[in-house]
């Protein structure tokens, strides 16, 4: 193994010392992919934080994986007939005050 590619595996444990942060970056950025992945599928998610994590943790028997939880993301399909907030009229910035195309 060449000492570049040697030195980043242990970056984050030795020398930055933030593997926990980095670990959520890591976890938060697959979300990101999988919610894109379920809504292509036609199915609803939302994350959430907040959660409590030691309950969720002891009902898969995480910690004794030596796991912990970090969001939980729910998954369903929204009733169509009876989504009075999907009627609603919506408030957006326009498109070109958000994004810049370049």
């Amino acid at each position: 193994m060449d000492q570049g590619r040697k030195f980043f595996i242990n970056i984050h444990k030795h020398d930055l010392k933030d593997v926990q942060h980095w670990m959520d970056k890591q976890v938060y950025l697959n979300i990101g992919a999988f919610l894109l992945g379920v809504s292509a599928l036609g199915i609803d998610a939302t994350p959430m934080e907040g959660i409590d994590v030691k309950s969720i943790d002891a009902e898969f028997g995480l910690r004794e994986k030596g796991y912990t939880s970090l969001v939980a993301v729910t998954l369903g399909y929204h009733d169509k007939e009876n989504d009075y907030n999907a009627k609603l009229p919506k408030s957006r910035l326009p498109f070109d005050y958000i994004l810049t195309e370049i």
